[in-house]
């Protein structure tokens, strides 16, 4: 795990913890690490200076003053603003003078001006033209060492054969490729992999929704399904539902799109009912901190439930008597209420309610078709007008909370004035 924090206005420890926490809760663990790119400067810095003495670098006495002014000059002229190159030749009498003067100064990287080609192992072949890359920092104004110069020491350093990585990192490539033949290394195999985007085909962000791992895991995703939709996001892959082990045995560079992935919910929410489905039942007993004498209902309720904040919410059935407001609209709508419920209490109470027998009677009480009394039925009982099956789910209930739901039903009509 290496911590790429050049940017330190932008880098904070809670950050970093955050990563860490999101990856653990993933259930990836790293081998080495974590390193910080900030514990590593002296080393970045000596990188830099063997580069300044090689010829490979100059001191930039630029202020940022003249660089706007540059780039807007080139606005003007219609060409694609950059660094002209000012300070690339200067004496060392002049460098001389304005180190004297104290002038402040960045160390630029000297670019070849060549044509720069590598195969990525995602897009394939992939070329620069001449000039493409101008003389590029790679040491601020405060010597911290630029993103650039950091993760291509950090890559020879750490001996990386691979570096997989966002197609918004391609225009950085060119520049590490020449820093790798600055230093008179072979640079790592470079893939870059397409980004995933929202509807509207820009970037994820807030705007659309969840975007953090903590975000999911508060809206009841499990860890499981969330890996298994990004393992397979943006890849050929022969079945969507997939375990860690497959999804590792199974990866291949080969298998990723170069194209952006559109963030599809639905997608993710049907994996994670498929996920909720498979998991062992006390794990999920464990994930919701319930007790074993749970299972029974857990099992009958996750066939019907999304996220475990879902599955949360239909063990009301169980545990509470209020009934969903769309429930009471559309018992509200129907005729012979008064007496259905009255019915439904009195075979609670003797313990004679036959779900057929009921449906029947419900249909020459009220005059709807059966499945309109089935649902009356459903709703009355469990306060829901979806659920598991009902006779299964009779089955678990007490008969006191069932007690409870028709009193507070028909309080709730009284006030509607329809008892």
């Amino acid at each position: 795990m290496r911590i790429e924090d050049t940017d330190l206005e932008r880098s904070r420890a809670p950050y970093q913890t955050s990563i860490e926490n999101d990856l653990k809760w993933l259930g990836l663990e790293w081998d080495e690490g974590p390193y910080r790119q900030t514990d590593r400067f002296d080393l970045y810095r000596s990188y830099a200076q063997g580069l300044l003495e090689a010829g490979w670098a100059y001191k930039c006495f630029c202020s940022k003053e003249e660089l706007e002014r540059e780039r807007a000059e080139a606005v003007k002229r219609g060409v694609p603003p950059g660094y002209g190159g000012r300070c690339r030749d200067l004496s060392s009498a002049v460098i001389a003078g304005y180190e004297r003067e104290g002038r402040p100064f960045v160390l630029r990287f000297r670019s070849p001006g060549t044509r720069i080609s590598f195969l990525d192992a995602i897009h394939g072949p992939m070329e620069f033209p001449p000039g493409h890359v101008e003389d590029f920092i790679i040491v601020r104004e405060d010597q911290s060492p630029s993103y650039n110069l950091a993760a291509s020491v950090d890559d020879l350093e750490m001996n990386i054969t691979h570096v997989i990585r966002g197609s918004d990192h391609l225009s950085n490539t060119p520049k590490q490729i020449m820093l790798f033949h600055a230093f008179r290394k072979d640079p790592p195999t470079y893939a870059h992999h397409g980004l995933v985007t929202g509807p509207d085909r820009r970037p994820l962000s807030k705007r659309h929704g969840a975007t953090t791992i903590t975000e999911f895991a508060e809206m009841g995703i499990v860890n499981r399904a969330l890996f298994n939709y990004l393992g397979t996001m943006g890849r050929k892959v022969d079945k969507e539902f997939r375990t860690a082990g497959e999804m590792v045995a199974g990866f291949s560079l080969d298998s990723l799109a170069p194209s952006d992935s559109l963030f599809d919910m639905e997608k993710l929410l049907w994996l994670n009912k498929e996920h909720l489905k498979a998991m062992d039942l006390p794990a999920l007993l464990a994930l919701l901190s319930l007790p074993d004498d749970y299972g029974e209902k857990v099992r009958l309720l996750r066939e019907n439930a999304q996220t475990l904040v879902q599955l949360k919410g239909l063990l009301g059935i169980f545990e509470h008597v209020e009934v969903e407001e769309e429930g009471v609209a559309f018992l509200s709508e129907v005729e012979g209420i008064d007496r259905l419920l009255p019915y439904l209490r009195e075979a609670v109470v003797k313990e004679s309610l036959d779900m057929e027998q009921a449906v029947h009677d419900s249909k020459e009480m009220t005059g709807l078709d059966r499945k309109s009394s089935f649902l009356s039925l459903r709703i009355a009982l469990t306060g829901r007008k979806s659920g598991p099956p009902l006779k299964e789910v009779f089955r678990l209930m007490s008969k006191d909370s069932i007690l409870k739901r028709i009193e507070w039903l028909e309080m709730r009509l009284q006030e509607r004035r329809i008892i």
